[in-house]
């Protein structure tokens, strides 16, 4: 099945002032099922002139692909790769202005460059910080102590600064001070319950790539992994210190005003019940075997920071390169992200190897990295199958996988297309907010599973057909998309033609196809009234798998 396009006829605006809904509804059950095979529908404007970036991965991709006898797809056009890197590192589709200054920019490093002005902008930390945000934290409500906004402000100074990322794993890992003025300890008062069980795990899956809670109860019956070692870890979280810091307010009531975190040396040790019934008891020791010298008089968390940080360990790059990878690729090397190990072998091992090799020699640059996936014949691919294969799944990345949007993702693109913050509705954190949790909510997603996007159900279509912002996003009213789109047309000489292009630029980032831009501009100049037209066209465009997913 083609990635969807919406073809708006008679039969779909039979009623004017209705929404297209055969074409939308269509276009979203499509979106939890869509397949990449057949041909790709034509899209004037774009252009394969631009040369490919030379990658020090395309050898070791290109010879995985030949060996598995796989034709790659080709590379993606303009607009799909647009769309493509403004989604990933921005975190929302591209403006109909940003949109039309790439298009229209020239150069075989066209590409290079526009991932480097992304990588400048704004949004950049804003995005990362909030999908660290949720990869520490998760999405579900916090405990009562719990700033999630620092947490988020501090990350966004660490990610625009650009600073190592071995750096700023080793401040989470060792945060100490008031979680107010420290956004970083609030991910370790967090997940303190249980012995610190949570963090235990929660740490040695985002910094070392590794699943040994596994281990918590059994030893793992596919590598050396004993029950010891995952409570060898989890010693290194005694001797922490919490004290609630209270102030009266207004009313003289007392109220927590923050929460301070320390470590004192301790000789504590950490207590776990055998497969057999006996008590085992573990000291701070490594993932990897080493011990702690002096554990009563050092600050474990220090010295635990340490460890996971070691230029001579890799485990921290390749947890890192690999959670990278599945952020722009759709799945990592090694998958679940979060299990690598030799019960676990990456595929295209040769180039996960050359890029966490890479990575380290970098000193742990996230732009560079982010730089060098984006310049690989696997990013630049179309997701359009060249073929049908013989191989429906590809595990090699010889295609762009189809990737639903994010939560986050979805409501700041429609707010991009749309503009619907502008006319009085508010673009604020409290409406964002509280849109994420009735989405969140409809889906009933298990964070305790990390997973890397949702999937489309009928109640998310329901939310995205009828939901407030897509109302908001379609009222037409002073200051919004629609309306500008209607004020500027007045001053183009083909006013129809010019608002069928602006909606299909500024949700699809995209001109549309000639079938698709006559019909369009025919029903158009039939109705005496543009905005219920536009607004059924719009509703369609937005609800199209097109517009859902990040292809």
């Amino acid at each position: 099945m083609p990635l969807h396009r919406v073809e708006v006829g008679a039969r779909a605006h039979r009623f004017p002032g209705r929404a297209a809904l055969t074409a939308g509804i269509v276009a979203v059950a499509a979106a939890c099922c869509i397949a990449a095979d057949g041909p790709e529908a034509p899209s004037p404007g774009a252009s394969r002139g631009s040369a490919d970036v030379a990658s020090f991965l395309d050898p070791p991709l290109r010879a995985a692909w030949q060996e598995a006898e796989l034709k790659p797809a080709p590379p993606a056009k303009d607009e799909e790769f647009l769309r493509r890197a403004y989604l990933d590192i921005l975190g929302r589709i591209p403006t109909v202005a940003e949109a039309r200054e790439f298009l229209a920019a020239k150069g075989a490093d066209k590409r290079a460059r526009l991932v480097d002005h992304l990588l400048e902008h704004v949004d950049y930390p804003k995005n990362f910080a909030t999908v660290w945000t949720n990869l520490l934290l998760g999405r579900g409500r916090q405990e009562r102590n719990v700033d999630r906004d620092a947490l988020a402000s501090w990350l966004r100074k660490q990610i625009a600064a650009n600073r190592p990322w071995d750096d700023v794993v080793y401040d989470l890992v060792t945060a100490t001070g008031s979680n107010k003025e420290n956004g970083a300890v609030n991910y370790t008062i967090a997940h303190l319950e249980g012995d610190a069980v949570p963090l235990t795990s929660r740490s040695t899956r985002l910094f070392l790539g590794r699943q040994l809670q596994c281990v918590q109860c059994h030893d793992h019956p596919q590598n050396d992994w004993k029950q010891a070692d995952f409570w060898g870890v989890n010693a290194f979280y005694r001797g922490l210190k919490v004290e609630e810091k209270r102030v009266a307010d207004a009313a003289g009531l007392e109220r927590v005003d923050h929460v301070e975190l320390s470590d004192v040396p301790t000789g504590a040790f950490a207590r776990f019940d055998r497969r057999n019934g006996m008590m085992g008891v573990a000291f701070p020791r490594f993932i990897d075997g080493r011990k702690v010298d002096n554990p009563e008089q050092a600050l474990r968390r220090v010295e635990l920071g340490k460890l996971i940080v070691d230029p001579e360990s890799d485990m921290l790059a390749q947890a890192t390169v690999n959670r990278a990878w599945a952020h722009f690729m759709g799945r990592g090397f090694v998958n679940p992200v979060d299990d690598i190990g030799p019960h676990n072998p990456p595929v295209l091992e040769e180039a996960f190897e050359a890029l966490t090799e890479e990575f380290r020699a970098s000193g742990h640059d996230v732009k560079q990295l982010i730089r060098w996936i984006t310049s690989s014949a696997a990013y630049q691919a179309s997701s359009v199958r060249p073929a049908k294969k013989e191989h429906p799944e590809d595990e090699l990345f010889s295609v762009m996988a189809l990737r639903p949007m994010s939560p986050e993702q979805l409501f700041d693109s429609l707010l991009t297309a749309t503009a619907a913050h502008r006319p009085g509705t508010g673009r604020d954190d409290a409406r964002r907010e509280s849109w994420m949790r009735q989405f969140l909510f409809t889906f009933g997603n298990d964070e305790d599973d990390e997973t890397t996007s949702f999937q489309g159900t009928i109640p998310q279509s329901l939310m995205m057909m009828n939901g407030d912002l897509m109302r908001d996003a379609l009222s037409g009213k002073p200051g919004s998309f629609l309306a500008d789109a209607l004020e500027q047309a007045r001053r183009s000489r083909r006013p129809a033609a010019f608002m069928v292009d602006q909606l299909y630029m500024a949700a699809l980032s995209r001109r549309p196809t000639s079938a698709e831009s006559s019909s369009a501009v025919r029903y158009l100049e039939s109705y005496p009234d543009a905005m219920p037209f536009l607004q059924d066209l719009f509703w369609a465009l937005l609800n199209s798998n097109e517009f859902i997913l990040n292809h």
